[in-house]
């Protein structure tokens, strides 16, 4: 008895001992065991564990993949009877998981899933902070636990997720409540203010769920319910999903809440090796244009893993718009699905039809590569073709894209890409451009783009025909113009037009688009042997040089310049900023000669001398046209003229064009000034204001006011000349010397000294008079004398005659009246009364006279002229 009790109490204090040893070295032996059932190369550690009332206490806890942790825990309690474990903190690196090796070759048996929960005794698990590394957003807390009336539940709540679900003890999986938040994108709204970032609603799916529970872990549930509530936030639409299933067959759909409107509606059957979706629909009523079609797709070997699955599947889309109904299909072969080398073959063809547009398809391509960033390569026959009303005036006449041989893949584009556009646009005509370059790996902004280009068009607006050739490129964020060489036969635009003009880049045009060092710059010059305004007036072989400088080809400034043989340079300086090219020029101080071929020849004018300066602003746009406006300053300035000469002409002349009509004087009148006019008569200090529009019409005529010069001594003044004219002018002449009047006509037979006022009222558009109802009369004593040999011929022929005659041989006139008209055929028409006495009779007899006269003026002007004509030319001739 006494030996036995010595041997008992030996084997409690070895086995005290043990238990000792045992815990004291608990942190050491207890990795080394869990590492046999861990796998590789997966280890555990954790800190020496401490009693803290009925519980055992670890630190830490840390679970380690090639120096990777995959989890650390923080502070673990662990109490038993019932079994109840409290963490703190677990903290999760996913990416570690990577790491973790498995044995894909190892046999495993499927797990009873039953069996499994009822070998589970009552516990409680809680963390209270769970911390997902990369996923932040959904930290949150965990209760799992083992009660009475649940065989398993399970409660996490977080700020943007939550999730309550349960297995019944009849073997029903619930899922009561469950929420999460998406990712959301924080990508800035406004690209000149990155720091700016939208805020945006987050995406929120709501989802309960009500499922049985197989047997094993290889097979599906039974039968299931699943309903899931989530918006789409930027189209602000709430969906409702639901999956059901019952044995081998089932149903999805999603609905519109809103609308209750069926948008998916996928009925399937699985089998142990088949899922198949036949005669699904889906429809979508919220695009611009409704759209809706079927779905079907088969999945074979689905319970293989993802290399041994074979998917093959059509799907197809219906368009109706005003051209009619479309339908275009994506097919897809049979294929395998190899995560890591893909081999997909599909077909994407027939018509989409949107508004006046239409689009033709045909592209049979393959995929290729890695699932997750694959390469699609499109095979021989690849086009997409389109055509129709693009704008209300741009007609697309066609536009073809070859894909043949060209790859897509997450870098870009690679390969050779063409293109042929012919377009019709209302403004400016019809254009052919064809396109062909190569790509490597090109996506907007990135990699590389190589390409030419030329076309041609016929462009209504400028009369002319339009060709161009060039090349260029498109590196990562700089887009280069390297060539370009485009030519007209001609151009006409309102009263400019332009022979044989030509377009040539003189530096390449560089555009680089990357915000934070943006710049568009270039040189061009245009060229054209002859640039005319209007009928007769223009300029000899023209030369355009300009320099591009801004942030981009909607937003750039223009500095260049003009010059002929004797012009120039006019420098120009415009801004173009997207809508609208403004600018202005300067015509510098010059010789008012080098601009003889400005002057129609019908006129007669040559320029002698004089200076001449121009400034002008001008706007040109699509919808306003041609728009100008400046001012010309002449100073003293002299000119030939077809009957005459002109000199010290100086004038301010403001201006405007627009439409086709020149506006002149439009703030104030343009100010003529010219100090002499030789013709048949001489003329001083000539004055007059011009201002109005040409072509002129009623309501903005051409008005000619303030006009005054001097003549014979005298005055004559204009009081306001307006065309289209309603009523006549009225010349008002003032003290004009008849005795220098009858000397510059050169009459010979008799002379008349005196000055005289008078009022001729002048038309312009009568159709029979261009003067009516004028008169003259005399403003003093006027003298007619009589030449001798001319009194003594008419004595000698006849006596009575030569007796009345000799009364008017020198007559003192006291009153005179000349009622005067003229004919548009230079018909004059004089009607004379004079009263007055002979001072050198011996007896003061008055004489009284009614004297008619008739001539055409016309021809009399012409006969007078010739001698001083003759004058003229020889001076500027000789």
């Amino acid at each position: 008895m006494i030996r036995a009790l010595k041997i008992l109490l030996c084997l409690l204090g070895v086995s005290f001992a043990l238990l000792v040893l045992l815990w004291t070295t608990f942190s050491r032996w207890v990795p080394i065991v869990a590492n046999h059932f861990l796998p590789h190369p997966v280890t555990l550690s954790l800190s020496d564990p401490q009693l803290v009332g009925r519980q055992i206490q670890f630190p830490q806890i840390r679970i380690t993949v090639d120096n990777c942790s995959i989890a650390n825990l923080d502070n673990t309690r662990i109490s038993f009877f019932p079994l109840r474990i409290n963490i703190d903190g677990l903290n999760l690196a996913a990416e570690c998981m990577d790491k973790i090796k498995t044995d894909d070759n190892s046999p495993t048996e499927p797990t009873n899933i039953s069996d499994l929960l009822n070998s589970i005794p009552k516990f409680s698990l809680v963390i209270e902070s769970i911390n997902l590394q990369s996923w932040e957003k959904y930290q949150g807390s965990l209760w799992l636990r083992r009660t009475d009336d649940a065989k398993l539940a399970l409660d996490y709540r977080g700020k943007n997720i939550s999730l309550s679900s349960l297995i019944t003890p009849s073997g029903q999986l619930l899922t009561n409540e469950f929420f999460i938040n998406l990712p959301q994108d924080t990508l800035p709204n406004d690209p000149l203010n990155p720091t700016k970032v939208s805020n945006i609603e987050p995406q929120r799916i709501e989802l309960t769920a009500q499922l049985a529970l197989p047997l094993t872990s290889e097979q599906m549930p039974e039968t299931g319910d699943i309903t899931a509530h989530f918006k789409l936030v930027e189209l602000g639409k709430r969906l409702e999903a639901k999956l059901h299933w019952q044995r081998d067959q089932g149903l999805l759909s999603v609905t519109d809440v809103e609308f209750q409107r069926e948008l998916f509606y996928l009925p399937w059957q699985i089998s142990a090796s088949q899922l198949i979706v036949s005669d699904g629909r889906w429809n979508w009523q919220d695009a611009e244009i409704p759209l809706h079609g079927g779905i079907a797709f088969q999945i074979d070997h689905w319970n293989q893993t993802i290399n041994e699955m074979k998917v093959s599947g059509r799907l197809n889309m219906l368009t109706d718009a005003k051209k009619g109904k479309a339908n275009v299909v994506l097919t897809v072969e049979p294929s395998h699905i190899n995560l890591l080398n893909a081999d997909i073959n599909f077909r994407l063809y027939g018509q989409v039809k949107y508004d006046d547009m239409v689009l033709d398809i045909n592209l049979p391509a393959k995929i290729a590569g890695q699932i997750v960033s694959p390469t699609v390569a499109f095979l021989p026959g690849s086009l997409m073709r389109a055509y129709g009303q693009v704008t209300p005036t741009i007609l697309l006449n066609e536009i073809r894209l070859p894909l043949a041989g060209t790859r897509l893949s997450a870098e870009g584009i690679s390969g050779r890409l063409q293109a042929i556009v012919k377009v019709k646009e209302q403004y400016w005509g019809d254009f052919v451009v064809h396109l062909d370059g190569t790509a490597n790996r090109f996506n907007i902004d990135k990699g590389k783009w190589f390409w030419n280009y030329w076309g041609n068009a016929q462009l209504p607006t400028l009369a002319a025909r339009w060709d161009i050739k060039g090349n260029g490129s498109w590196q990562d964020t700089q887009l280069t113009l390297n060539s370009l060489t485009t030519g007209f036969d001609q151009i006409k635009y309102g009263l400019l037009s332009m022979s044989s003009p030509r377009l040539i880049l003189t530096q390449p045009l560089i555009w680089q688009r990357d915000e934070s060092k943006a710049n568009f710059h270039g040189s061009l010059q245009l060229t054209s042997d002859k640039m005319q305004f209007g009928v007769d007036s223009y300029l000899p072989k023209t030369t355009v040089n300009a320099d591009l400088t801004g942030q981009s080809p909607a937003s750039f400034q223009l500095k260049g310049d003009l010059s002929t043989q004797q012009v120039g340079p006019i420098v120009i300086f415009g801004r173009w900023d997207g809508e609208r090219l403004r600018g202005e020029a300067r015509w510098p101080e010059q010789s008012v000669t080098a601009f003889q071929t400005l002057i129609p020849k019908d006129l007669g004018i040559e320029l002698r001398q004089g200076k001449l300066f121009s400034q002008a602003a001008f706007s040109i746009a699509p919808e306003s046209g041609f728009i100008a406006g400046g001012h010309w300053r002449v100073a003293n300035t002299s000119l030939w003229l077809k009957d005459g000469e002109l000199n010290g002409l100086d004038f301010v002349l403001p201006w405007k064009l627009h439409n086709s009509t020149w506006t002149l004087g439009e703030k104030s009148p343009v100010e003529l000034r010219i100090k002499h006019v030789s013709n048949l008569f001489e003329f001083t200090d000539i004055k007059a204001d011009l201002s109005g529009t040409y072509p002129p019409t009623e309501t903005t005529p051409i008005q000619l006011s303030n006009v005054g010069f001097k003549m014979l001594g005298g005055e004559v003044n204009l009081d306001l000349l307006r065309w289209p004219q309603n009523k006549p002018a009225t010349i008002s002449v003032h003290d004009v010397e008849l005795s220098e009047l009858f000397t510059k006509l050169k009459v010979s037979q008799f002379a008349v000294s005196g000055r005289v006022n008078g009022q001729l009222p002048f038309y312009l558009n009568n159709p029979e008079w261009i003067v009516r109802g004028g008169w003259l009369e005399n403003s003093g004593p006027l003298t007619l004398r009589l030449e001798t040999d001319f009194v003594e011929s008419i004595a000698k022929d006849n006596i009575s005659a030569g007796s009345a005659i000799g009364w008017l041989q020198y007559l003192e006139i006291e009153k005179s009246r000349t009622d005067v008209n003229l004919t548009n055929l230079g018909l004059l028409t004089m009607s004379t009364i004079l009263e007055g006495y002979n001072a050198r009779e011996a007896k003061k007899r008055e004489v009284h006279l009614n004297y008619h006269h008739e001539e055409n003026v016309f021809q009399l002007w012409r006969s007078l002229r010739f001698g001083s004509g003759l004058e003229e030319w020889l001076e500027k001739n000789l």
